[in-house]
C-alpha cells in the first residue's frame, strides 16, 4: 500500500527537482526520501523520474501520476482539518432555543458575534415557549435553551449568561413619557397588557410583587398574542406592558420605552442558559466558553450546582 507520506516525498521532490534537495526542505536523509520513492515506482511499476547527475525530473507517467496525487494530498489535508475542526467545536451546527426577541439585545448581540468568531458553525435559532424548549434541550433538537429567569430543571445543565434592562412599553402620549426615570409607584392604578405565552407569566409574577398592596392588585390583562401584537395594542393607547431591553429593536409606531427604576438604579432581569451535561457536539462548548468569556463569568470548569437538584424536587 501506497502510503500519504510517500506521495508527499514524490511531490516534494518533483517541485524541488532534487531528491537532496527535498530531503533537506522534509528534514529528512536523501536515502530515506529516494527509497520511499523506489518503493512507490516498483509498487506501481513505472518510473516516475528520469534520474540525472544534476538533479531528477518528472517521466511523463510520473507527471500524470503526480498531478493526481497532489489533489489526494489536498483533500487528506482537508479531511483532517475538517475532523480537527469538527472535534475542536469550530465547525458545525448549534441549535439554540429561545423566546425572547432576536431584534435587539445580547442575544443578537451574542450570536451575532459568535458567527464571526467560528464562520464555519450553522447557528440555528428556534422561538417556542419555556416547556417545547425544555423538551427539545432534554430529546436532543436543541444544544442549549436561554429563557429568562434562573429556574432549575433535573437532568439539565444551567447557569446565568446576563441581564438586560426592564422597560416599560406605553403610547406616546401617556404622562409618564415626560419622566426620564419611571418607578414602579409611578406605575401603581395603570392597567397592563401582557402575552400569555413566555415571558409573560413570569412579567405578571414580577408586576404582581412590585405593585400589589393589600386591598389593590394591580391590573393586569393576558391575551394569547405575541410581543409584537402586544405593543402595536400599546400603541392604541389606555394599557401599558412590561418587556426587557431586547424588545427595543421591534420598531412600532406610537410606542415609547422608558427604563423601569428601583431604589439602588435602574432595574434588570436575567437570562441563562440550559443544556444536557452529555451533550456530544463540540460547537456547545465552544459557545459555552465565548458566551463566558465575552460576559465575564466564571468557568465553566465545574458542573452548575443546579445540576444536582433531585427527581423529587418541584420545577
Amino acid at each position: 500500500m501506497i502510503e500519504i507520506r510517500q506521495l508527499r516525498y514524490l511531490i516534494a521532490a518533483a517541485e524541488a527537482g532534487s531528491f537532496s534537495r527535498a530531503a533537506r526542505q522534509l528534514n529528512i536523509k536523501q536515502a530515506t526520501m529516494s527509497r520511499h520513492i523506489l518503493a512507490v515506482e516498483q509498487r506501481l511499476g513505472m518510473a516516475l523520474f528520469d534520474r540525472k547527475t544534476r538533479g531528477s525530473t518528472l517521466t511523463t507517467d510520473g507527471a500524470t501520476y503526480l498531478r493526481i496525487a497532489r489533489r489526494l494530498v489536498e483533500e487528506w489535508d482537508d479531511l483532517n482539518a475538517w475532523v480537527g475542526a469538527t472535534v475542536s467545536g469550530h465547525v458545525g451546527r448549534l441549535a439554540v432555543g429561545f423566546y425572547t426577541s432576536l431584534s435587539a439585545g445580547n442575544l443578537r448581540a451574542t450570536l451575532n458575534d459568535f458567527g464571526k468568531c467560528y464562520p464555519d458553525v450553522r447557528v440555528h435559532g428556534f422561538e417556542r415557549d419555556r416547556k417545547l424548549l425544555l423538551g427539545g434541550v432534554e430529546s436532543g433538537l436543541l444544544d442549549i435553551a436561554i429563557m429568562v429567569g434562573e429556574a432549575t430543571y433535573p437532568g439539565l445543565m444551567t447557569r446565568p449568561f446576563w441581564s438586560e434592562r426592564i422597560l416599560v412599553a406605553m403610547p406616546e402620549g401617556h404622562p409618564l413619557v415626560a419622566r426620564e426615570r419611571v418607578h414602579w409607584p409611578d406605575m401603581a392604578g395603570e392597567r397592563f397588557l401582557l402575552t400569555e405565552r413566555d415571558p409573560g407569566p413570569e412579567t405578571r409574577n414580577m408586576l404582581l410583587g412590585k405593585l400589589w398592596t393589600p386591598g389593590c392588585s394591580p391590573n393586569i390583562e393576558m391575551e394569547d398574542i405575541g410581543r409584537e401584537t402586544v405593543l402595536s395594542t400599546i400603541a392604541l393607547g389606555g394599557r401599558l406592558s412590561i418587556v426587557a431591553e431586547s424588545a427595543l429593536g421591534i420598531q412600532i409606531p406610537g410606542v415609547t420605552f422608558r427604563e423601569v427604576h428601583e431604589p439602588h438604579g435602574h432595574m434588570r432581569i436575567g437570562f441563562s442558559g440550559y443544556w444536557c451535561e452529555d451533550n456530544p457536539n463540540a460547537v456547545l462548548q465552544e459557545f459555552l466558553d465565548f458566551v463566558v468569556t465575552r460576559y465575564s463569568l466564571t468557568s465553566l470548569t465545574k458542573p452548575s450546582p443546579y445540576s444536582q437538584r433531585s427527581e423529587e424536587e418541584p420545577s
